[in-house]
């Protein structure tokens, strides 16, 4: 399955905030909206992510200032995108060892979306189940 797979199944749409919006505006949309983490963007383009575990290092370190912390100056800026047409098994090994859980969708300079660690995980979960109910069907045959 591909991450394309993965983003038409999803059907939400991706959250994105401009940088020189503050850590609490972005913090404030994440959790009305649900989420684990946010795009960041200069002018339309992405130019970082913000996350809970930006959030939960920066809470421990200045949390009396969140409202004046502007993103740009404590969002992630170094991506490892997936493209579109990646395997999931392949996006899944990569926020494995590189350790995180949010990874941003891009086809050609455009954020298309956003796939997390529990999405993949969800893909890989189903396909083993597949797998298993063929198996056991070969084994023993379909009761």
């Amino acid at each position: 399955m591909s991450v394309r797979d993965i983003l038409k199944e999803k059907q939400t749409s991706l959250l994105t905030i401009e940088e020189d919006h503050s850590v609490l505006e972005a913090t404030k949309l994440m959790v009305s909206s649900k989420v684990g983490s946010i795009m960041v963007t200069f002018q339309g383009k992405l130019a970082g992510i913000f996350t809970e575990r930006d959030l939960m290092r920066i809470v421990a370190e200045k949390h009396e200032s969140l409202h004046k912390i502007k993103l740009k100056d404590v969002m992630t800026t170094q991506l490892t995108v997936a493209n579109p047409n990646d395997e999931v098994d392949d996006v899944l090994n990569t926020m494995l060892s590189k350790r995180f859980r949010h990874m941003p969708v891009m086809e050609d300079d455009l954020i298309i979306g956003l796939i997390s660690i529990g999405d993949a995980v969800k893909v890989k979960l189903s396909k083993t189940e597949k797998e298993m109910h063929i198996l056991r069907e070969y084994m023993y045959g379909s009761h």
